[in-house]
């Protein structure tokens, strides 16, 4: 008996070591993913006061314009995935953005999991009729009357609000009896609590971040305004427990590592439409005019790249002008400087080179007037907006 003991333990052990190993091993060959996390663009529905939780309308012209902008603000960025609900207005919002980033050939998968919380009966109503059902349903029941506590509420409960607002939708298909609620509709149409749309959110997040994760790099996935934050407050990484408001077009950078997700520690409503806005300045600009600002100086030659066909000027750091020349079609540029200029360089700080693009009102100072970001994959790259 002691002997088959001892047989077992072992053959138990080393299941138990082996699986152990592949599971590091696993882990070891996972790599960081990053999803950009966003809200769709604003629709029909947005505009008119109407709910759509399942239900869709199409994106408005503005929502067109700021999915676009939200590509620009991605600009520079490979995406390996991207995903969306399977409606139009978030599978437009991630078309328009991955072409307007440079990653047009990605492909959307679509997935119901990533779907708003369903509003069951009350889909397509106005909200200021619904709010007057659910208000009084938000937990603690009775403290709020309708649509004028919105913020009372948002400041009270913080980042509950979202799931505390979804599980009053789905308790408003039974209070007083159901007289609120659409007797012609099944019960797998019935308003969702927030417990559902959490658990089939984290599913599919958790699902997509696994799969990135053989390869790692960047993935946009595109949700709606409710269920992202709903899903984000029961995240235990997720520490801002204010109440923060998704925009439409709104992204939060969220990184999967060693089967975890992080989050930014600090989140506002406004950062969460930085890369719309920054996207928004980079639109406005031609398309040749979207490009990577360095120059190196080596001996006496300055050489770097710019925009296309832009005018170059050498200053000393006091402003006055030493040379002149212009960059090739390509935004590429090499020139020696003239011995007087190069007497009045002493070392890369005492010297100022500007760009001015063809056709721009202003120039570039390309010494310090840049802001940096990953632009074509290259971190030391920068990119300036002229205004």
């Amino acid at each position: 008996m002691k002997k088959s003991l001892i047989v077992v333990t072992t053959v138990l052990s080393g299941i138990f070591f082996w699986g152990t190993a592949n599971q590091q091993e696993a882990s070891a060959a996972s790599k960081p993913v990053e999803i950009y996390l966003t809200r769709h663009g604003q629709t029909m529905f947005n505009i008119n006061g109407r709910g759509q939780g399942w239900a869709d309308s199409p994106l408005t012209d503005t929502g067109v314009q700021v999915a676009h902008q939200l590509g620009y603000g991605l600009y520079g960025l490979h995406f390996s995935a991207a995903y969306s609900v399977d409606n139009m207005r978030t599978f437009k919002t991630a078309h328009y953005a991955l072409d307007s980033s440079g990653n047009g050939k990605v492909n959307v998968t679509w997935t119901p999991n990533l779907r708003e919380g369903g509003y069951g009966s009350f889909e397509g109503q106005k909200y200021d009729d619904v709010n007057k059902i659910t208000m009084p349903l938000v937990r603690p029941a009775g403290t709020y009357t309708g649509p004028q506590d919105f913020g009372k509420a948002q400041q009270a409960l913080g980042k509950d609000f979202w799931p505390a607002l979804q599980d009053a939708y789905h308790d408003a298909e039974t209070v007083d009896g159901g007289k609120y609620s659409d007797s012609t509709l099944p019960a797998s149409l019935k308003a969702e609590s927030a417990s559902q749309v959490i658990s089939r959110m984290d599913t599919e997040l958790t699902f997509i971040a696994k799969k990135a994760a053989n390869k790692g790099g960047n993935v946009l996935v595109v949700s709606s305004g409710m269920s992202i934050p709903e899903w984000l407050s029961a995240q235990s990484n997720y520490t801002v427990n204010d109440f923060v408001n998704w925009g439409n077009e709104a992204v939060m950078k969220v990184t999967y590592k060693n089967n975890q997700f992080y989050f930014p520690k600090y989140v506002t409503s406004d950062t969460l439409l930085y890369t719309i806005n920054k996207g928004a300045k980079l639109q406005q600009l031609p398309a040749n005019r979207l490009s990577v600002n360095q120059f190196k100086l080596k001996k006496n030659v300055l050489t770097g790249k710019t925009s296309q066909n832009a005018s170059l000027t050498v200053l000393t750091d006091k402003g006055a002008t030493l040379q002149t020349a212009k960059a090739k079609p390509a935004g590429t540029f090499g020139f020696k400087l003239t011995k007087n200029a190069l007497n009045k360089v002493k070392h890369f700080k005492q010297f100022k080179v500007l760009s001015t693009p063809a056709g721009a009102k202003a120039s570039l100072n390309m010494n310090t007037d840049v802001v940096t970001q990953t632009v074509f994959g290259n971190k030391t790259a920068t990119v300036k907006v002229i205004q």
